[in-house]
């Protein structure tokens, strides 16, 4: 058999992108050493000057080797982990500690939509008693978010100034606050940031989030008639805690990870799709009844179930039944 040296960097590159995130999720890698992948940048400097030192010797190989495998386990590192945190690649500012912005709140009446576009810092949502929403919290300049009202959609966003592309636009740091006493359709895309939600006893029939380069963890298991939950993952993070039940779930996962957390009995079934993915769902108890489609033991599409469908391009996803994602 003959080697093609010049394929190795690509046959290394792909080896340790896809094994960090199956080491990871098999625990043979902690969460805390895959987490330090940015900090491996500087064997890029080591492997350019290995290919400086070996040139036109029959190892000069080994110089982009060094390089191949570098990329792969900040790759690998980012699929698992994301981007969340990592400010110096999403251009967000620095830490300093941002001016308070004066309060905006309103009023839903009947069934409403709250939207939330937030970039740079950290956002927490809750549930709160009552038929209004509001925002507090602090930003660069103590200017707070755009709020425009459409009909019975409030849309909250991050100013334009503000978004994660812009170096000086300094971090934010959000409060929204989501009625319980009316029913409300969600939709939250959140940038280059770390976000929280819990949405225990609010009424939420909808949930769709997108995260761009960043970290979220969302507690919907107590929220009431929810129904579908579609989310989209760019390089970043997500945990999600579901509700048993009825329940439709459409993820997308783009280098990044997504772990999803369902209660102890609930009928399952999964269509996966992607390529240079992972999941655990041998792990956690499902099995592949025919290509790509996996559900729980003695499944019946007759009695409610959580229908997922999962697509992951270079992307780790995770289930686990019983308890919650932060048990």
């Amino acid at each position: 058999m003959t080697l093609d040296r010049r394929l190795i960097g690509w046959g290394l590159f792909f080896i340790v992108l896809g094994g960090v995130p199956l080491l990871a999720r098999a625990d043979v890698l902690s969460d805390d050493l895959v987490s330090r992948w940015p900090t491996l940048w500087p064997l890029f400097l080591i492997a350019w000057g290995l290919g400086m030192i070996f040139h036109r010797t029959p190892i000069n190989w080994l110089g982009g080797a060094v390089f191949a495998v570098t990329l792969g386990l900040m790759g690998g590192g980012a699929i698992t982990t994301g981007f969340g945190g990592f400010s110096g690649f999403t251009g967000c500012g620095g830490d300093a500690a941002g001016t308070t912005f004066a309060s905006k709140t309103g009023t839903l009446a009947g069934n409403g939509g709250v939207v939330v576009e937030f970039s740079c810092g950290t956002l927490r949502m809750a549930a709160t008693d009552g038929s209004s929403w509001s925002v507090t919290g602090s930003d660069r300049d103590g200017q707070g978010p755009d709020v425009s009202t459409l009909g019975s959609q409030v849309t909250i966003k991050s100013r334009d100034e503000q978004t994660f592309w812009n170096p000086i636009a300094g971090n934010s740091t959000w409060d929204v606050s989501i009625p319980r006493d009316v029913a409300v359709s969600l939709g939250l895309t959140l940038n280059a940031g770390d976000g929280s939600v819990d949405l225990g006893g609010a009424d939420v029939p909808s949930m769709n989030f997108t995260v761009n380069a960043g970290s979220l963890d969302m507690a919907l298991s107590g929220a009431g008639r929810l129904a579908s939950v579609n989310g989209t993952v760019n390089a970043g993070s997500a945990v999600v805690d579901l509700p048993g039940g009825a329940l439709q779930v459409n993820l997308s996962l783009n280098a990044g990870s997504i772990d999803v957390c369902l209660p102890t009995g609930t009928p399952v079934t999964i269509q996966w799709s992607g390529a240079l993915g992972s999941n655990d769902l041998a792990q956690a108890g499902l099995t592949e009844v025919e290509r790509n489609v996996w559900q729980t033991p003695g499944f019946s599409a007759g009695q409610p179930h959580a229908a997922l469908n999962v697509s992951a391009n270079a992307g780790s996803f995770g289930l686990k039944l019983g308890g919650t994602c932060g048990a």
